[in-house]
């Protein structure tokens, strides 16, 4: 997902960081663009609007949740439901972030 990658490197240096994208990315990728989409702007608000003190809590958090939802996307039987399940638990998280300035 070339979007996904060149959003994550756009937003990062327009916050003033220098990033690589690096190509194992698309590894990590959910393959359900809803899904790589959240975990994308989540992971650059983190990196971008999160004190340093409160980042390892945040990102632990998006870690357990691509593998859980990258464990979901494997499946067949889940993997139709899974866009619905990005959404909702992507809303809830997104929620958290408000106090820090993120908005996606």
């Amino acid at each position: 997902m070339n979007f996904i990658r060149t959003f994550a490197a756009a937003a990062a240096l327009v916050a003033g960081l220098h990033v690589a994208v690096a190509p194992a990315l698309a590894q990590e990728e959910i393959g359900i663009p809803e899904c790589d989409r959240f975990i994308t702007s989540y992971e650059v608000c983190v990196t971008t609007k999160v004190p340093a003190t409160h980042r390892v809590t945040f990102s632990q958090q998006v870690a357990q949740l691509r593998t859980t939802w990258r464990s979901l996307a494997q499946d067949p039987q889940t993997r139709l439901q899974l866009e619905a399940i990005c959404r909702t638990q992507g809303e809830q998280m997104r929620r958290g972030l408000e106090p820090f300035g993120c908005a996606f």
